[in-house]
């Protein structure tokens, strides 16, 4: 029967702290990877500015995990593991919580359609328009545009030249869905309306 004395046994600690080490690193590269895939997930597909700070976050927090493993190469394996595990849980919560946003995001887009209304004039002009909420008379100056959402099938937007300008060019346009459907121009007033169907 062969026993191990403690030189040989001594002497087999490297070679398995350095691949213990290895797979440390490798976990912690893969986890900042997927933190970094998370918050390019968050800019790209979910550009809503209250995020941005998150975003920046998680950006930090992937910085410093490249950092860690940078100098876990010179320092413990159990460190290292911990790095590896945090940055790996951080990068799996932030994908869970897209995976929600966007599920929701999905369920709740369906029927809804994206409706931009935009209007040129003089100086100043008066608009009107209305979403699903409420309606809105407003002056613009020069030219101007609002974007809604709407459950509805179509929109309308009037374009009125000021009282003391009457004979002033104005124009309309409406895009639903980013698609442009409306466009007229006149002078006075000129309206803008969709159906869809």
């Amino acid at each position: 029967m062969m026993t191990q004395t403690p030189d040989s046994a001594a002497g087999n600690r490297p070679a398995l702290a350095s691949g213990s080490s290895r797979r440390a690193i490798v976990s912690l590269w893969i986890g900042a990877v997927a933190l970094l895939i998370s918050v390019a997930l968050i800019v790209l597909l979910v550009p809503v500015p209250a995020l941005l700070p998150v975003a920046a976050a998680a950006a930090l927090l992937a910085i410093v995990a490249l950092l860690l493993g940078g100098r876990a190469r010179r320092s413990a394996v159990a460190r290292t593991g911990t790095a590896a595990v945090v940055v790996a849980a951080v990068a799996l919560i932030v994908d869970l919580i897209l995976v929600v946003v966007m599920a929701v995001g999905v369920l709740a887009g369906n029927g809804l359609n994206h409706v931009e209304v935009r209007a040129t004039g003089g100086p100043a002009f008066a608009v009107s328009f209305a979403d699903d909420t409420q309606a809105y008379d407003e002056e613009w100056a020069s030219s101007g545009w609002k974007q809604y959402t709407t459950t509805g099938d179509s929109a309308e937007i009037v374009v009125t030249a000021p009282d003391d300008d009457t004979d002033s060019t104005v124009s309309c346009q409406i895009l639903w869905n980013d698609e442009l459907v409306v466009e007229q121009s006149g002078t006075g007033s000129v309206t803008c309306r969709y159906d869809a169907d």
